[in-house]
């Protein structure tokens, strides 16, 4: 059994957005790495995520442990542990191995020699790394491709946890419940603290455009309290659609956020400034960035050097703290 803990600490704390991927989280952490080290092995040792399907942390974890410039050792350790926690923790090593890190390289391939849940750990390095770096030890081994987010074990997700109502919302058509249905439905659930599905319910609130505005400040503690990571975009694009102010710092943190759909819409969108570059540059050049989010660093910069136009909305100021 995955060791989860859904206890999570206040949205505005440390512990808190680590716990949730927030790109806050990031960059408050590199202001005071002693501090932060034992936050970050914690969000490894423990799993926080609520849908191990959808919710992705292996890279922010990795860029974590990479930047603050913490010892690979008492991850190296988790190895040793039950399977989902030897999981967890190769999620992270293989990605420092191919941020360049030998200690994570040569612990992974010391693992599928001699240890307990070889085969698993084969089967995930088989994914990131290149083939020269572990044909030599599939020997024997049944090495089946996985799917899903970058270092899980799960299967790609099927999920749709949505209600009914959030679904009419979402996609209209002659049942379209309407604006008043939909904004009542997202008081609900933020009311109940439902947190699987209120996603689909703010992409149907995006379709009024501004004439939802008034369920901005509904999408703005959704996007910062959900427990699901998977969710942020969803949350961040409806806000683009009905209330955009203040989006600029918010666009901004998402450079450094846990999914790869937040960077995404960050890379597009964060407003041209000198720290901006210098982030997008690294997304660019970092080796264990997903290859959509690094194309898509690399056009924003060459845009930006050739003196290509800001995006919509980008000089707006403020944050949704």
């Amino acid at each position: 059994m995955a060791q989860r803990r859904y206890e999570y600490a206040p949205a505005g704390t440390l512990p808190g957005l680590l716990q949730r991927g927030r790109g806050l989280g990031a960059r408050m952490a590199a202001e005071d790495p002693a501090a932060a080290a034992d936050l970050v092995y914690g969000c490894i040792r423990w799993d926080w995520r609520w849908d191990r399907q959808v919710d992705d942390r292996h890279l922010y974890l990795a860029r974590l442990v990479r930047d603050l410039e913490l010892p690979v050792g008492p991850i190296v350790e988790l190895l040793t542990g039950d399977e989902d926690t030897c999981l967890r923790a190769t999620g992270v090593l293989e990605l420092l191995a191919l941020g360049g890190s030998a200690e994570a390289r040569d612990a992974l391939r010391t693992h599928v020699r001699e240890g307990e849940h070889r085969v698993a750990v084969l089967e995930s390095v088989a994914v990131v790394w290149p083939p020269q770096w572990w044909e030599d030890l599939a020997a024997g081994q049944d090495v089946r491709e996985r799917r899903g987010p970058r270092g899980s074990t799960d299967p790609a997700p099927e999920r749709d946890s949505a209600s009914p109502r959030a679904l009419l919302s979402e996609h209209g058509g002659a049942s379209d419940p309407g604006l008043p249905m939909a904004t009542g439905e997202l008081e609900r659930q933020w009311a109940a603290q439902e947190w699987c599905g209120p996603m689909h319910t703010a992409r149907g609130l995006a379709r009024f455009g501004p004439e939802a505005a008034g369920a901005g400040s509904l999408l703005r503690r959704f996007w910062l309290w959900t427990p699901h990571s998977s969710e942020r975009p969803g949350y961040l694009e409806s806000l683009a659609a009905i209330a955009p102010a203040g989006l600029a710092e918010v666009y901004t943190e998402c450079l450094w956020d846990c999914e790869a759909d937040a960077r995404l819409l960050a890379v597009a969108h964060a407003p041209d400034r000198p720290h901006v570059r210098e982030r997008l540059a690294h997304l660019r050049d970092d080796p264990m960035e997903v290859p959509e989010v690094r194309e898509a660093a690399g056009a924003r910069l060459a845009g930006l050097s050739s003196g290509g136009s800001e995006p919509e909305g980008a000089a707006s100021e403020g944050e949704l703290e």
